[in-house]
């Protein structure tokens, strides 16, 4: 019986933390956010703007799912050089544990797998997986329960100089997005 009485009392703290509401940092501008999220990711840019960030010809195909709305962007031989996701998560606190898991791996580890980015405005929180060729941008508030995630698609076969190219790409496109919405 007492550990039920453990469990309920845990439930009603975790229930009252996510109560609180904490205030955004310094920098984090919702209205920017907004615009991010409420819009595809294949519209954040011009055709010219993303030919131009792509370096080549591309197709870009949306697609919408219950927990992301993505835009992927492949050559004309359907090689795919990125996709961008807005991704939701069931609350704020999975997506705080997503992020803040990746920064403890850095805090602990250095920045062998993940690797933070800093931004301007210091509005979002941006963190590249290396081994995946991932970038997560984060909103830095603890209420927000999505994110931005780009992927890279690294693929094994490719050589050197394609892997620093797509890494080149992921990088900036993020710092594109960055500007963009004066993240």
């Amino acid at each position: 019986m007492s550990l039920r009485l453990w469990c309920f009392g845990f439930m009603l703290l975790c229930a009252s933390a996510s109560v609180t509401a904490e205030e955004p940092v310094a920098g984090f501008n919702w209205d920017n956010w907004a615009k991010a999220l409420n819009e595809s990711p294949c519209n954040w840019f011009n055709t010219a703007q993303w030919q131009q960030l792509l370096q080549a010809d591309y197709q870009a195909q949306a697609s919408t799912s219950r927990d992301a709305t993505s835009c992927k962007f492949s050559d004309s031989a359907q090689t795919p050089l990125l996709t961008i996701s807005i991704r939701t998560m069931a609350n704020a606190a999975a997506v705080n544990a997503e992020r803040d898991g990746m920064l403890q791996q850095i805090s602990q580890y250095g920045s062998g797998r993940f690797e933070q980015l800093a931004t301007t405005q210091q509005a979002v929180t941006a963190i590249v997986r290396k081994d995946k060729q991932q970038l997560f941008i984060f909103a830095n508030s603890n209420n927000e329960t999505a994110f931005i995630l780009l992927s890279g698609h690294p693929v094994r076969t490719d050589t050197a100089e394609q892997k620093a190219q797509r890494r080149a790409r992921l990088r900036q496109a993020a710092e594109d997005i960055f500007a963009r919405f004066d993240f």
